[in-house]
């Protein structure tokens, strides 16, 4: 209840949020927390003591019992539903509003994000790379937005696939709105997730925000057309810094439509060819997340996942993989000891930590 109305404070940061339940003990004593006592925490300032102030007046449990009614739920970034994949990204969100469900944390995932204003071929291609992945069950992680991104979940949805909106909005809030339909079926098998709170209306600064996070939630990420300057970019260099495997589709040269994916790929993403190429990759990619289990004969523990999951190709620190994880010191230490002696990762250096390349 407290951790909702926390999550649903706009003008404070996902990152001073988790500092300041941490150094106060929770939402709950963040909401009971008199003027004098909010105004010692040194990196709140003036202005978001005044925000905390305005928001304790607000009824967390009637904010909740409303929300609930509307199938509205709701996770932070303490708690175990919390998306793993997330939980490694720079300015990852303090907690996620939900319809539906969330994504689930064995599955591949890939997003898809493209021109809002598409050719008919580029939403030819996302409709049909949505509707392959989702006969693969490979869940589709795209922004609900025209064009390419409501094409690539369609084709997820008429293959009865799983496939995740994240909105620049409130959850509650159908944007854009010639996409009714697709808000309505997104939820009955997959989700409608965003960071802010309900009721909040779409507002330019939201978008690139939310980009974060498609690409945050996905595997691999996909552009499938996109201009010189756009969305789709932002979500590329996201994913970029996350560590994300990026692949665009090539274009007409000349075309306007063609320029950003076909920079993308001057720079460096994968080119896609064909659906059965993006199946391989999928496919190699699914294999490997299970590759411990199918090595080790036995099923990782859920903290184990966990830490596993925040181990990548490239050595991670472990401060890194601390905050990250959430995980104290030496529950850490024991769990990446375990995972070495299976035979999922290995120490490169000291403190460093890979996943182990195991062939299947």
């Amino acid at each position: 209840m407290y951790k909702r109305w926390l999550g649903g404070i706009s003008g404070i940061s996902a990152a001073k949020k988790i500092a300041l339940e941490e150094q106060v003990g929770g939402a709950k004593e963040i909401y009971y927390m008199n003027k004098s006592k909010l105004e010692k925490i040194k990196f709140l300032t003036q202005n978001e003591c005044e925000i905390l102030e305005q928001y304790q007046k607000k009824n967390p449990k009637e904010e909740q019992e409303k929300q609930i009614e509307k199938g509205i739920s709701f996770v932070s970034f303490r708690q175990e539903e919390y998306p793993s994949r997330l939980r490694n990204i720079y300015q990852a969100p303090y907690g996620l509003f939900y319809r539906g469900r969330l994504p689930e944390e064995d599955k591949c995932a890939v997003a898809i994000v493209g021109a809002r204003v598409c050719s008919e071929y580029g939403r030819n291609v996302a409709k049909q790379i949505g509707y392959v992945l989702g006969k693969m069950e490979v869940e589709l992680i795209s922004g609900m937005a025209a064009g390419i991104d409501g094409a690539a979940q369609w084709g997820a949805l008429r293959a009865q696939g799983k496939t995740y909106g994240i909105l620049g909005c409130g959850v509650d809030v159908c944007y854009p709105k010639q996409n009714q339909d697709l808000y309505e079926r997104i939820p009955q098998s997959g989700g409608i997730i965003s960071e802010y709170c309900p009721k909040t209306t779409p507002r330019p600064i939201f978008f690139p925000n939310r980009n974060r996070i498609i690409s945050g939630m996905a595997d691999i990420v996909l552009i499938v057309e996109a201009r010189k300057k756009s969305g789709s970019l932002i979500t590329a260099d996201f994913a970029l810094e996350q560590g994300k495997e990026i692949y665009a589709v090539p274009g007409r040269v000349g075309d306007k439509l063609s320029e950003g994916t076909n920079r993308l790929i001057q720079q460096g993403a994968g080119i896609f060819t064909s659906v059965q190429e993006m199946l391989q990759n999928v496919k190699k990619l699914t294999v490997q997340d299970g590759n411990a289990a199918k090595k080790t004969g036995k099923t990782l523990e859920k903290l184990e996942r966990l830490v596993y999951s925040c181990v990548d190709l490239t050595p991670r620190s472990l401060e890194t993989l601390m905050e990250n994880t959430g995980l104290p010191l030496g529950e850490l230490i024991t769990i990446l000891n375990t995972l070495r002696e299976m035979g999922c990762i290995s120490e490169v250096y000291k403190n460093y930590f890979v996943r182990t390349e195991i062939e299947v």
